[in-house]
């Protein structure tokens, strides 16, 4: 699902992860100058048996932002590394938000760092955040 400032060259890309961007509820917001935005809201099929959102839905948006953000400058790139911190679990209907921005790039890896955020009655709160590690790719 695409949504508003997204970068042309980018608007392929996310046509084509039409699939996993539906499975985990995600709408892109932004994919511009090197970062991204993606909204969700937690489905009930990604409820794990303590109740809690399960891990791979923070780790979805924050990698697939990752993706966006950095083909937001015209490059592409695979996951090498990601590291992820979960402070607040997440429930059935709740809103997130995940924020990524390339920290450096070299002609081999782009680094990047985000968080997701939880947005509900009491405000926003950190959710999870994390660094990840892209390898450039060609094409």
């Amino acid at each position: 699902m695409v949504s508003a400032k997204i970068h042309p060259r980018i608007v392929a890309v996310i046509e084509a992860d039409n699939g996993i961007l539906n499975c985990f509820g995600m709408t892109v917001l932004k994919a511009w100058e090197g970062e991204c935005e993606i909204k969700a809201v937690v489905p009930q099929a990604l409820i794990n048996g303590a109740g809690f959102a399960h891990g791979s839905v923070a780790f979805s948006l924050l990698d697939t932002a990752c993706a966006y953000a950095i083909g937001s400058l015209e490059i592409r790139g695979v996951t090498i590394n990601a590291n992820v911190s979960y402070i607040k679990g997440a429930v059935e209907g709740s809103r997130l938000l995940a924020k990524v921005s390339v920290v450096s790039r070299t002609r081999r890896v782009v680094t990047l760092r985000g968080e997701v955020l939880l947005n509900d009655d009491v405000g926003s709160r950190l959710a999870a955040h994390g660094s990840f590690v892209f390898q450039l790719i060609e094409g």
